[in-house]
């Protein structure tokens, strides 16, 4: 019996920029994986990385802290990181409450965290 296990990050390049897109569900069973795998993007050398929430329904605390997670190691390699999250409901509300919207350019959509991401300072 062969055992597959598949990452819950989906990864796509869009427009150079590497996404992220994160499953359903966020919690406890799963972020360590997601954060694991969001580290190794930044490790290989992406110039910048999109974290999509937008099919997002449910993200714990474990997410938050993968996200901040990422966040840090990103901010040491000076990779620009965008969240993309829906505008309203609960995983918007957590970001919110937990300070992520804050600390991250946030973008209702890939194409305008593409935008944020690609601006001229």
């Amino acid at each position: 019996m062969t055992s597959t296990t598949r990452s819950p990050l989906t990864v796509t390049e869009v427009s150079g920029l590497t996404v992220g897109v994160f499953p359903p569900e966020v919690d406890v069973s799963n972020a360590h994986v997601i954060r694991d795998e969001a580290l190794r993007l930044l490790d290989d050398g992406a110039a910048a990385l999109i974290l999509d929430l937008t099919t997002t329904r449910f993200c714990d605390c474990a997410g938050v802290t993968a996200i901040l997670r990422v966040g840090r190691r990103a901010a040491s390699l000076h990779t620009p990181v965008c969240l993309v999250l829906p505008a309203t409901g609960p995983v918007h509300r957590i970001a919110a409450m937990t300070g992520l919207t804050e600390r991250f350019p946030v973008s209702s959509s890939v194409a305008a965290a593409r935008d944020v991401l690609t601006r001229p300072v």
